[in-house]
């Protein structure tokens, strides 16, 4: 039943697919607000819509950076009555301290907060880790994060794995790929869980204030046919 947000450059246990992040080491005030919105490939469409808020934060003088995020969510799961679909509000919010150790090569640690407002699922963890981001092609870059996480209220470290590599091509269009493989430990899990998400999509940047794009996203967990899920995304971003 619960499933936590992770991986993107930025804020490297957030989604993954995070369009127009920023994750340069400069100082000043920079960030996004996404908005999602969501159709089922199940079936039935059950539209609904993502808000996420994130912002990165450089202290003149210093070396690192601060990420902090904000994000209203839904998820669908066949935990309704007779395991029919229903919709699962939650919200995320979440603060990591990034530190660069190459041009390439970040440290970060930080507390993540998950709350789901349809069954109780409530719960801190502390997250650490290291991101790689860089160019691996002409016109391709890559991110990639490997985390150890730890609940507050017991359990043992669980790992989180992602990366995504975008093209850029016609210099406004990016296409973009990610996968996700990670652990999770909910309020109420005696063991953490293991899930998968895959994403492809189409990314259009008009400036360097908007972006919009497409995709598809694939949500599992092993063993567990009632925690699955796959959307059409539909995404608009405006940075600041």
């Amino acid at each position: 039943m619960t499933k936590k947000r992770s991986g993107n450059a930025c804020n490297v246990v957030v989604t993954i697919g995070l369009l127009g992040c920023s994750a340069v080491f400069g100082e000043g005030l920079s960030g996004q607000y996404l908005a999602t919105g969501n159709f089922s490939t199940q079936d039935r469409l059950l539209p609904s819509m993502n808000n996420r808020l994130t912002m990165n934060y450089a202290p003149p003088l210093t070396t690192g950076n601060v990420d902090f995020r904000l994000e209203q969510y839904v998820e669908n799961s066949f935990h309704g009555m007779n395991d029919t679909i229903v919709r699962e509000r939650k919200f995320e919010g979440q603060i990591n301290y990034n530190y660069p150790l190459t041009s390439q090569l970040s440290a970060t640690a930080g507390l993540l907060r998950h709350e789901n407002h349809t069954f109780r699922d409530n719960y801190f963890w502390g997250v650490a880790g290291f991101v790689w981001s860089g160019d691996i092609a002409p016109d391709t870059g890559l991110t990639a994060g490997i985390l150890a996480e730890k609940r507050n209220k017991g359990g043992r470290l669980f790992y989180d794995l992602s990366a995504a590599v975008e093209n850029k091509f016609h210099e406004k269009y990016g296409a973009l790929a990610s996968a996700h493989v990670y652990e999770n430990l909910g309020e109420f899990d005696l063991k953490p869980t293991h899930k998968r998400e895959y994403e492809i999509g189409l990314n259009y940047y008009p400036n360097k204030q908007y972006v919009a794009g497409i995709s598809y996203f694939y949500h599992q967990q092993i063993g567990d046919p009632t925690d699955r899920f796959s959307f059409v995304k539909l995404k608009l971003g405006v940075n600041f």
